[in-house]
């Protein structure tokens, strides 16, 4: 049948088995019976997926909480419908993601399971993480704990480490592209923007990557190496341990956030102790060169910053005793 006469989409009441139209009404809605005057959820499948939540809300679309037909556990699904803004382009992210995962396979790296497209829908599906992003535990706690900051960003630097030595760049790092699992561990997720390391640089009108946390240098024509998505990194942690962005940087053009990055971050002497302090300017200096060189020297000074924290000494290369920070969930780090 043509699309220009297929029957409009209906459902039945689950209440009193009215039929329901549901044409344009968006996935996992709730619409008014007119039989029974019941409030009633529609439109709860997705292809071979039976939705159960709403997980999150985005530029590229919405994830639900999902379970396919005949599998034993939820994943999280990630859904692009035609008619929301910017379709093609969002799906072309989300296709660079389903393509980036399978290089990037890491214990710390969110698991990307299957893309498909149908019609005026898209769909990727997800390992699902219970416990939420990095931004939502902000968002309730406020502040974060000094060593479970710490920590977080030094299991998210193994995936990203990872990702570099695959030859892939991150470049929208940020709270919300972090989750956690049910005990609080972190995981990197979300490479629809990545791009391969050394990719000629292309003119951009406008930023993609989240302002928030880009690196200054990617204002302009570079798009990035593993120090600007190092820098991003420390923007996270900045975050957790204040409860906000490093820069105020909403409604700005990009001139003008070029102008506030080209400044030092400021932070008082409350946040975190003074090593930890130290990692962060050197994390977010305006100065590509005064940054962190690797994923592997920016390891090395976290783990110096907690050993400091958990014995009060330095080793003078990676504690011994650090070990015991990965034997555990995230409450012992006071979150």
């Amino acid at each position: 049948m043509s699309q220009s006469h297929r029957l409009p989409e209906a459902e039945p009441c689950p209440e009193c088995g009215v039929l329901l139209g549901v044409d344009g009404t968006a996935l996992f809605s709730k619409v008014r019976c007119p039989g029974c005057h019941a409030e009633v959820m529609v439109r709860e499948t997705c292809g071979d997926y039976r939705l159960s939540g709403i997980l999150g809300y985005g530029g590229s679309g919405r994830v639900f909480r999902a379970r396919r037909n005949g599998e034993e556990h939820d994943v999280a699904l990630k859904v692009l419908e035609r008619g929301m803004k910017d379709y093609e382009e969002h799906l072309e992210l989300l296709r660079n993601e389903a393509a980036v995962a399978g290089l990037v396979e890491h214990p710390r790296v969110v698991r990307t399971l299957s893309l498909e497209e149908d019609g005026d829908r898209a769909r990727l599906s997800l390992e699902l993480m219970e416990g939420g992003s990095l931004h939502d535990l902000i968002s309730e706690k406020g502040t974060l704990g000094e060593e479970y900051s710490l920590h977080l960003t030094l299991e998210v630097l193994k995936g990203l480490s990872h990702a570099h030595d695959k030859g892939m760049l991150h470049r929208d790092l940020k709270p919300a592209n972090i989750l956690l699992t049910a005990a609080g561990d972190a995981k990197l997720s979300d490479f629809g923007l990545a791009l391969s390391i050394g990719s000629n640089p292309v003119a951009q009108d406008n930023l993609l990557a989240t302002p928030d946390y880009v690196a200054p240098e990617i204002l302009g024509e570079f798009q990035g190496d593993a120090v600007s998505d190092l820098y991003s990194l420390g923007g996270c942690l900045y975050h957790a341990l204040t409860g906000k962005p490093p820069y105020a940087t909403e409604g700005l053009s990009i001139p003008e956030l070029s102008d506030l990055k080209s400044q030092p971050v400021s932070f008082s002497t409350k946040v975190g102790s003074a090593g930890t302090r130290a990692l962060l300017s050197r994390l977010l200096d305006p100065d590509p060169s005064k940054r962190f060189r690797s994923g592997a020297e920016l390891e090395v000074a976290l783990l110096e910053v907690l050993e400091r924290k958990t014995t009060g000494t330095s080793s003078g290369g990676i504690p011994k005793m650090i070990g015991r920070l990965f034997s555990g969930t995230a409450k012992r780090f006071g979150w």
